[in-house]
């Protein structure tokens, strides 16, 4: 097994031109939450914009009326997503098994109320989302309280209270009954009366807010003063949050189908080593191609089908913008990739698949691998 080192300094402001790609942060709020074009949907909206912080703030309406549980293909279009709901989704479990993908591709999901505190059925977040993926365990029901105000502090540091100073709800501030947490997860910050508000998952993606997202001009169960803060802050922490997201899948080859997954606990940290592992490589030798896109290469869209040089039942499913050869002895072969402790690549993403020498697979000689999104982070 032999270990290769790329730094992203040189991949960064050579070859890829990173610096173009700084933080534009670009979310979505996906729930159901009432009528597309209603307060519930546009002060949220408009209360994330004006802070400033992100490139667009998009509305994906998963009731039946909205268009249903989007793809994964369209999550994946947004560095996170707040969700919440207050109408019911088309589907809670479809909605829960693409809400489940994003975050193991990669993505971050900030969930409010009522999606996570809701009794009523089929309105929390269901499906595969119920296996670990929750912060604040759901359908404990909701309580409220005129007055509601940001109570203890547990974690003063931590980045979704970045400039807070003060909470005030409206005068129902509905939050969820419950406060048991998801194994792994920690609360951040209560209400006045113990219950949370804030709780951040062991998954540096998931942050659960135990407020209602709208303003309380739309509805009192909403917030006067500092949620907008508190969702701007958790949107861009868990956008922030490195990660290393497999996505696709490879092509049969001598040794079974080949695979690029992160080393347990590797993550690409600013000033930090991403350690991957390249299995099933017949000859202990592949190509491993990087890029900023997963959506088209040299202006052809994104699956591309390989079979048409040769690589029978292959994909490409990353644009190879770099070429690196990673070479040992053994099926598996580790590959690093070292990231500067530069703010300015926070948020910076990566896409890349590892194309084994395989002679004995088909025509061309190669298979490939599945794709892997890089999100460097803290």
């Amino acid at each position: 097994m032999t270990r290769m080192l790329t730094t992203l300094s040189s991949l960064a402001f050579a070859a890829l031109a990173l610096p173009t790609l700084q933080a534009q942060i670009k979310v979505a709020l996906c729930g159901a939450a009432g009528a597309t074009g209603g307060c519930q949907w546009s002060t949220v909206q408009t209360t994330l914009l004006a802070t400033g912080y992100f490139s667009a703030v998009d509305i994906i309406d998963v009731t039946t009326a909205g268009g249903g549980t989007p793809s994964l293909s369209t999550l994946l279009q947004y560095d996170a997503l707040l969700c919440w709901t207050n109408t019911t989704p088309a589907n809670n479990n479809t909605w829960g098994d693409v809400l489940a993908d994003y975050v193991d591709a990669g993505g971050g999901v900030v969930v409010a109320v009522f999606a996570n505190s809701s009794l009523t059925t089929g309105r929390n977040i269901g499906g595969r989302w119920q296996t670990g993926y929750e912060v604040v365990l759901d359908q404990s029901g909701s309580s409220s309280g005129a007055g509601g105000t940001l109570g203890t502090v547990h974690v003063p540091g931590h980045p979704s209270l970045a400039g807070v100073t003060t909470f005030t709800a409206g005068t129902i501030g509905s939050r969820p009954t419950g406060t048991a947490l998801e194994v792994g997860s920690y609360l951040v910050a209560e209400w006045n009366n113990g219950k949370v508000l804030i709780a951040q998952g062991a998954n540096p993606n998931r942050i659960d807010l135990g407020f209602y997202p709208p303003v309380a001009t739309c509805s009192q169960s909403g917030w006067v003063t500092g949620g907008d803060l508190l969702m701007a802050n958790s949107l861009l922490a868990v956008s922030t949050g490195a990660t290393f997201g497999p996505y696709g899948t490879g092509c049969t080859g001598t040794l079974g189908v080949p695979t690029w997954t992160a080393q347990p606990g590797s993550r690409p940290v600013l000033g930090g080593v991403l350690l991957t592992d390249l299995n099933n490589l017949p000859t202990g030798i592949a190509l491993l191609g990087l890029g900023t896109s997963k959506t088209s290469s040299g202006g052809a869209p994104l699956p591309f089908d390989l079979g048409l040089i040769g690589m029978t039942g292959c994909s490409l499913l990353a644009d190879p913008a770099v070429l690196l050869t990673v070479a040992g002895v053994g099926p598996t072969q580790v590959w690093g990739l070292g990231i500067p402790n530069t703010g300015s690549l926070l948020g910076v993403e990566l896409f890349g698949q590892g194309l084994p020498l395989d002679p004995g697979a088909n025509p061309f000689g190669f298979t490939a691998t599945n794709g892997g999104r890089i999100k460097v982070g803290v």
